[in-house]
């Protein structure tokens, strides 16, 4: 596998945890749970993968 390859699956890779992150969030919100540890620790890796989805956005290197 070469490095652009590599690059576009760890890409994948991330946006595909955002979004698997959103909905575990949101099944946490309904059920009333957003003070619990685990709500917490998936809202922050939710903030760095949103961190990492900005970067790559700023360099067009996916779309906005």
């Amino acid at each position: 596998m070469n490095k652009l390859e590599r690059f576009e699956k760890a890409l994948s890779d991330i946006l595909n945890e955002y979004d698997k992150l959103g909905k575990e969030l949101e099944i946490l919100r309904n059920e009333g749970r957003q003070k619990t540890t685990k709500f917490r620790e998936l809202l922050g890796k939710k903030l760095v993968y949103s961190m990492i989805i900005t970067i790559f956005k700023r360099y067009d290197l996916i779309e906005k």
